[in-house]
């Protein structure tokens, strides 16, 4: 059978989430009949270098257009030629400048287009709004428009729909190489340095950035501690986005938590020897069979955290708040507990449920690990479009 040609068009491969999960699905549409070339609609000069080496170790080598501007009159008949030159079959474009170039594009050549957001929106001030409210329109003229939870779909909807949910607006879960990720005894080693020894290790896997509610976990610690007083909360990150799809941290200084402020806070608190700053660390899988249990804490933002899918493929129990995408990773009760955010006290509670109950965490290793590969791993995230593709191609002709 001909396989499909698809062009993943992306807006251009800066350092973010959207651009590196590029790479795990590339190697996992190998294994289907889709082709898959990918493209930046930006100058090459918006390219980060560590994204195009995260793709270059897997094979990928993206081309970009050089449109990069909104008004610019020659954007859409350009990418059309790119289009009818390629061959393709279909256009999947990821993030908002994409989407709003590649509809009329692909309506030109008679192509199928898809487009997929990927974070939760809100009311942004000034440009950023109206540069969302037209890649929405634009995109609810395609064929499908994919969000990678159901919170951002809401958000989307809230925000440039007056609420109401077009009928091709779709959910489609990304994935991530879950191979590294899987349960398996504790290296001592590694252990012991996050912080962890006779009694229980809570990681919180997390860049130190505002959002990420450190300060909240720290804050809540102590009532961890009058239930068990050898726990131990180790802080796995630093100035580092700890999201990665290959288990090594990628940084940035957005939004940043001052550790000397995140220090202060431990020692007046007086948690000096329970709360440990383990640093960045480029193995983790090993940091989650670690552990006991995993710790999110975020207050704000969250769409679909990388580290929730990989600390469930390792078999881990989570305590996650109930925001954002996080209760689609997070099935409370059947893969993790859920807390309400920003609430020091429903933190603490659902570490110490965790802590209390052995046989709970156990109970939550094969749902998660189970869900962690048929919802979130690379190659479910490939099937779906695939099937999605096919359906789409047909429906054309």
């Amino acid at each position: 059978m001909k396989p499909i040609r698809v062009l993943t068009l992306i807006d251009a491969f800066r350092m973010g989430g959207a651009e590196t999960l590029l790479a795990p699905l590339a190697v996992a549409m190998r294994e289907t009949d889709v082709e898959m070339d990918f493209a930046g609609l930006d100058d090459a000069s918006f390219n980060s270098e560590k994204t195009m080496s995260i793709l270059s170790d897997v094979g990928v080598r993206p081309r970009s257009f050089g449109i990069s501007r909104l008004l610019d009159p020659t954007g859409v008949p350009k990418l059309a030629g790119e289009i009818r030159r390629g061959g393709y079959d279909l256009v999947h474009t990821h993030l908002e400048n994409s989407a709003t170039f590649a509809v009329p594009a692909a309506k030109l050549t008679g192509r199928p287009v898809v487009c997929t957001f990927h974070h939760v929106t809100e009311r942004w001030p000034g440009r950023r709004y109206w540069r969302e409210h037209v890649a929405a329109e634009a995109a609810t003229l395609g064929d499908r428009v994919l969000f990678v939870s159901e919170a951002s779909r809401v958000s989307w909807a809230q925000v440039h729909r007056k609420g109401r949910v077009p009928a091709n607006w779709d959910v489609l879960h990304n994935g991530i190489d879950v191979a590294n990720f899987h349960p398996g005894e504790s290296d001592p080693a590694v252990r012991s340095e996050l912080g962890g020894g006779a009694g229980p290790l809570v990681v919180l896997p997390a860049a130190f950035r505002d959002f990420k509610g450190i300060p909240l976990a720290i804050r809540a610690w102590p009532q961890v501690l009058q239930k068990h007083p050898d726990a131990i909360l180790s802080l796995v990150g630093g100035r580092a986005v700890q999201e990665s799809t290959t288990g090594t941290a990628k940084f940035s200084t957005e939004g940043e938590e001052d550790e000397t402020e995140l220090r202060k806070l431990v020692s007046e608190l007086g948690l000096t020897d329970s709360v440990v700053f383990a640093g960045m660390r480029s193995d983790m899988p090993e940091v989650y069979r670690a552990a006991d249990a995993v710790l999110l804490s975020s207050i704000y933002g969250e769409n679909l955290p990388t580290v929730l899918i990989e600390a469930s493929a390792s078999g881990k129990a989570i305590a996650a708040p109930r925001i954002g995408g996080i209760p689609d990773i997070v099935v409370d009760g059947a893969t993790g507990l859920l807390f309400e955010a920003n609430d020091p006290a429903a933190l603490a509670a659902a570490v110490i449920r965790l802590l209390d109950d052995p046989e709970l965490r156990k109970s939550f290793v094969q749902p998660a690990v189970e869900r962690a590969h048929t919802e979130f791993s690379a190659t479910a995230w490939a099937r779906r479009l695939q099937d999605l593709y096919n359906e789409l191609i047909e429906r054309k002709r």
